[in-house]
């Protein structure tokens, strides 16, 4: 179906390749393009376990959040005992980056996880700092792959996606 006009077919309008990293695979994968032939724009269709406009895929994105937040490590820690569990190499920097943009989605992220879940309370209440309500967050999302699509579907974000002002 196209996000843009709604129709239901998309025509096949060839490929991209597009380099990613996870927990399993590091390489490039290819990304399936098609056209909608009512508005004539194009659409990529990324497999749930990518990101979008991000080199890293979900589990690798949460993985290395959940050692720095869930795991209570600082940053350095987090980052060498990530590596060493499961060969994906990343830095300080990059961990920073994801930080800043979960920390600034965070509001968004719970109201989306509470409307997921039916919940009538938001998830993330107890913690007063902006970690421990992240860990809160973290800790709540059982698959990081089924989580991040029923948000995308229900936001229009992703994770680490920035919200409009």
């Amino acid at each position: 179906m196209c996000p843009h006009c709604r129709r239901d077919y998309l025509k096949k309008h060839g490929y991209y390749s597009r380099y990613l990293i996870t927990v399993d695979f590091e390489g490039e994968i290819m990304i399936r393009r098609y056209c909608c032939p009512e508005c004539r724009r194009t659409v990529s269709l990324l497999p749930s376990f990518c990101h979008p406009k991000r080199t890293y895929g979900i589990l690798a994105i949460i993985g290395l959040l959940s050692e720095f937040y869930v795991q209570m490590k600082t940053a350095c820690l987090a980052v060498a005992s990530y590596d060493l569990a499961t060969m994906v190499e990343c830095s300080r920097q990059l961990l920073r980056h994801y930080r800043r943009r979960i920390e600034q989605n965070l509001n968004s992220l719970v109201m989306a996880v509470t409307e997921i879940r039916r919940l009538a309370t938001p998830l993330v209440t107890e913690a007063s700092t902006i970690r421990g309500k992240v860990r809160q967050l973290l800790s709540v999302i059982e698959s990081p792959q089924d989580d991040s699509l029923k948000i995308f579907r229900r936001t229009r974000t992703t994770y680490l996606t920035p919200q409009p002002i």
